[in-house]
């Protein structure tokens, strides 16, 4: 396969297409927190020495997460692309909508690919229960809260799938926007030795260049994905970063408050745009908004919006749907404000003027 697929905040991409300077856009492609953590002064030795991870780093993390079972990563992409080289080749069952590096890298490696509901509960439960019913091993991957459809499920249910798992399936759970509602997490639970755990650094903290992640698992897994992964997968400058961030208490509960006003703040300004398009799913996770609606609406909620420089996600989906996801903006960014704005009033009069079906 050499698909490549597309991402949010490729901001030089969108400049070099609507010809406007990259320093002019306002993203909101990533739900990517932003009010990031503000890194302190660092030591010098962060960029002198080989970055062996340091004992101040792996408490804070066990610390923060609960568990000191993982392995720290360049981010918890490197750990999707690894799992199918490292787990055992058996059919996979995913979201049928989520994020599309874990399909792609189990179809890359040649596994049966099956899925299950991104957007009915009760469906999506019944369907996982149904694959694990047949009896035999299979690999579940989990998307918690899913991004971008919002799709959750309790931590007790994601437990009991792992637990009666037939032996040789794991149960994946990639908990990259977890960090908003924590209580959702398994890692407050001991973990059955056939699920694994990504976890996401950059998007809570709002510091995706720092490109940390971290892999909950049993022991052999990680040594097996740390083999596969090489040496120094963490720099010495994230560690560092990380090793404040993560034992911040007080930044951290400031944070979800702040991510949930801003969110409030942001959606009272999508308001006009969605009341017109009456979405056909909406969810608002912490850090984005999802809505569902035509192909035909999103490309032009896609292109009026980057007009006004303003850049957010669109996911293209079967029956001429779409998802378009759009991120938060801090509530005193009064830059932000004016180019949202103008975007979504553009959108409203091209919509009434029949640019799009509503």
């Amino acid at each position: 396969m050499s698909e490549q697929l597309i991402h949010g905040g490729d901001l030089f991409a969108a400049s070099e297409r609507y010809g406007i300077p990259v320093e002019q856009w306002l993203d909101l492609s990533t739900g990517i927190n932003p009010e990031s953590y503000p890194p302190g002064d660092l030591p010098p030795q962060v960029f002198k020495q080989l970055p062996y991870l340091q004992p101040a780093f792996l408490k804070a993390a066990a610390e923060y997460y609960g568990s000191d079972q993982f392995l720290a990563v360049n981010g918890s992409q490197p750990v999707i692309q690894a799992l199918p080289q490292v787990l055992e080749r058996l059919p996979v069952l995913l979201p049928e909508v989520g994020y599309d590096e874990h399909r792609y890298h189990w179809a890359r490696n040649g596994n049966q690919l099956s899925f299950y509901s991104a957007f009915d509960l009760k469906a999506a439960t019944e369907q996982i229960e149904s694959q694990l019913a047949l009896g035999g091993p299979f690999h579940l991957v989990v998307i918690n809260p899913n991004n971008p459809s919002g799709l959750t499920f309790l931590p007790q249910t994601l437990i009991s799938w792992a637990e009666r798992m037939p032996e040789g399936g794991a149960v994946i759970i990639d908990e990259a926007f977890v960090d908003t509602t924590p209580e959702q997490s398994v890692l407050r639970q001991a973990l059955p030795d056939n699920m694994v755990v990504l976890r996401s650094f950059g998007k809570f903290f709002g510091l995706a260049g720092l490109r940390l992640g971290f892999a909950f698992s049993n022991e052999p897994l990680r040594l097996r994905l740390q083999e596969g992964l090489g040496l120094w997968q963490v720099n010495g400058v994230a560690q560092a970063v990380a090793s404040e961030a993560l034992t911040d208490v007080a930044w951290q509960q400031g944070a979800r408050s702040d991510i949930e006003m801003n969110n409030q703040f942001t959606q009272r300004l999508l308001a006009p745009l969605a009341e017109l398009l009456q979405p056909q799913y909406q969810y608002q996770h912490g850090l984005f908004t999802v809505w569902k609606v035509t192909q035909s609406q999103s490309r032009l909620l896609q292109k009026t919006f980057a007009e006004q420089a303003v850049l957010i996600r669109v996911i293209p989906l079967d029956q001429g749907e779409a998802l378009v996801r759009i991120g938060i903006i801090r509530r005193f960014d009064y830059a932000a404000v004016p180019p949202l704005e103008r975007a979504v009033a553009c959108c409203i009069e091209a919509l009434n003027r029949g640019d799009a079906d509503v």
